[in-house]
């Protein structure tokens, strides 16, 4: 994408952390090289993708910019691991220090905050309370554990979003100075949602409960989609690539999985999902006390079916229109067995798709 672009007027590209005597200093890998730029990370993502839609082309483009942010300030290692020796933060842009300071922080009714309320017998329970352990204390410490999600975590990360919010608005505001913005396709999402205390979780992504699997997504394509469009379908993550596709007017192989979301903004389509499968490994996880967390999940509009490979007598059942928040596990309920069995009836056809074993 070129050299650095010059700030914009009243845009705050250098950045230093107030009190430290330092800048962050990301490092890039650009044009076949790595390259350390001084600046805070958001700003300098947004300035690039920035430089990149502001360069004259007679074709269309497209750009995909993935924002650090809202992650801490963490070391890891070449093998995925965290560097426990580093010392973690969530770092707003200095403009947006402290805008939350005085914010009241209201928790979800599912939020705790004492491991006296933990469901020990449960999957998540169990490893919450490994999670406390004299061991792993020792390793990660209190701060980077973060039990339950502290409220200034909450405040630093919502500051942090406000960087991401603002570079938005310049992308947008470069695409209008330019005539295209009414043409650009732009979509706007992220890759998983947080706990904030909720089944008592803090640090911990890739579960298979609500706050973690449910993420933002807006569109904004005039031709296609009036303002203050509600879509209630099922949209997943594996469905932006074939929507790209649509776009460009390439063609969407079998092989693709997911599907165009283009027609739920042009009409009703009858045949969209109505369920879809959730699964994680937990091999792939550096949080210790999250081992053997391997899961294969099915989420409907009414239920939510979760199999724990390695704890089968554990596994959960929600009815997510009487319980939302997921509080009453349903599994050893009586007069539940025939919707279980529908359940992992389906799941099994929807781990088979996922093989490409069955296209139905």
């Amino acid at each position: 994408m070129g050299n650095d672009p010059t700030p914009r007027p009243g845009y705050d590209y250098w950045s230093c952390l107030p009190g430290q005597g330092r800048c962050i200093n990301p490092v890039l890998y650009e044009d076949g090289k790595l390259d350390t730029i001084q600046g805070y990370v958001t700003d300098v993502l947004t300035n690039k993708a920035d430089a990149f839609i502001r360069k004259k082309r007679s074709q269309p483009f497209f750009l995909y910019l993935g924002h650090k942010a809202i992650h801490p300030d963490l070391g890891q290692l070449h093998n995925g691991a965290i560097d426990l020796s580093s010392k973690p933060s969530f770092t707003p842009a200095p403009r947006h220090k402290g805008k939350y300071k005085d914010v009241q922080i209201e928790r979800r009714r599912n939020a705790l905050s004492s491991y006296s309320q933990i469901d020990t017998q449960s999957v998540i329970g169990e490893a919450l309370i490994d999670k406390n352990s004299p061991e792993v204390q020792a390793n990660f410490g209190n701060f980077l554990l973060d039990h339950f999600t502290n409220d200034q975590t909450i405040r630093d990360r919502s500051e942090m979003l406000l960087a991401i919010d603002e570079g938005l608005g310049v992308l947008m505001e470069s695409l209008k100075e330019k005539g295209i913005l009414d043409n650009t396709f732009i979509l706007f999402t992220s890759d998983n949602g947080y706990f904030y205390g909720e089944h008592g979780l803090s640090i911990e992504r890739r579960l298979p409960y609500e706050e973690s699997i449910r993420t933002p997504l807006l569109v904004r394509y005039p031709p296609l989609i009036k303002p203050k469009t509600k879509i209630n379908e099922f949209v997943l993550s594996i469905d932006y690539a074939p929507t790209a596709l649509m776009l460009a007017g390439a063609p969407i192989k079998p092989h693709i999985q997911g599907e165009s979301i283009i027609p739920l903004m042009t009409e009703k389509h009858e045949n969209w999902r109505k369920s879809f499968l959730v699964e994680y490994y937990s091999y792939e996880n550096p949080m210790p006390w999250l081992i053997d967390t391997d899961y294969k999940a099915l989420r409907t509009e009414k239920y939510k079916y979760i199999h724990w490979f390695k704890h089968e007598d554990k596994n959960e059942l929600y009815d997510l229109e009487a319980d939302p928040f997921e509080m009453n596990n349903l599994y050893r309920e009586e007069g539940m067995n025939s919707i279980i069995i529908e359940m992992e009836d389906l799941l099994a056809k929807k781990v088979a798709k996922s093989f490409g074993l069955n296209r139905n």
